[in-house]
């Protein structure tokens, strides 16, 4: 996981979930998998990969909301 992380240049956090707890938690069933956490506690789950210009599209209605 640390190669791929280190060989893609990836900058934000990633975690190892060896157990599976915390993807259950997400209703994460597999990689790649995107969660994001608003400050007030809402959880968005997104299932698959995201370009730039889509992460960057969720990440301002996020903001906005």
């Amino acid at each position: 996981m640390n190669d791929f992380i280190v060989r893609h240049d990836i900058s934000f956090d990633n975690i190892n979930d060896n157990d599976g707890e915390i993807f259950a938690q997400f209703g994460v069933p597999y990689q790649p998998a995107w969660v994001f956490i608003k400050q007030n506690g809402d959880v968005t789950t997104h299932i698959g990969a995201l370009d730039q210009v889509s992460l960057e599209k969720d990440l301002q209605q996020l903001s906005e909301s």
